[in-house]
């Protein structure tokens, strides 16, 4: 539940469909989205600009917790595919949040590409941060 009326990271649940399945991340540390707009600036001959914006989708990152083969597997598939002129069909990501007033909010993110950006530093005695980076043709509300 939410702290003092504030969402917080365990306030929000993050679900991970591919072309080839789910997706189960063991550990997810941090899942960040950003919408994408395109701008266009009109200025009319009295001076006073208008600016036109256009959604262009969106974009985020995952980052994970290495606890098992989850990532490398899926990037390991992916790459597997690219090279035997397999197409790679787009996938889903649906985050649930439950809202300070107890509601829940869902959204989907539809038309979803993922990449695999960093399969993590590997030191002795630390762990392995992974980051699964991606973008959306666009995010709907479904509830």
């Amino acid at each position: 539940m939410p702290t003092l009326g504030y969402t917080v990271g365990r306030d929000i649940a993050v679900d991970i469909n591919t072309p080839t399945g789910k997706l189960r991340i063991p550990k997810i540390m941090s899942f960040d989205s950003k919408p994408q707009v395109s701008t266009h600036k009109i200025t009319p001959l009295n001076g006073i600009t208008d600016e036109l914006q256009i959604p262009v989708g969106w974009n985020g990152t995952i980052a994970a917790e290495r606890m098992d083969a989850t990532l490398d597997d899926f990037w390991a598939k992916w790459e597997d595919n690219y090279y035997n002129g397999i197409d790679q069909p787009r996938g889903t990501i649906t985050e649930t949040i439950t809202e300070a007033n107890g509601t829940v909010s869902v959204y989907r993110y539809e038309g979803v590409s993922f990449h695999l950006t960093d399969a993590g530093n590997k030191q002795g005695e630390k762990t392995v941060n992974q980051t699964l980076s991606w973008t959306a043709n666009r995010r709907k509300k479904v509830n």
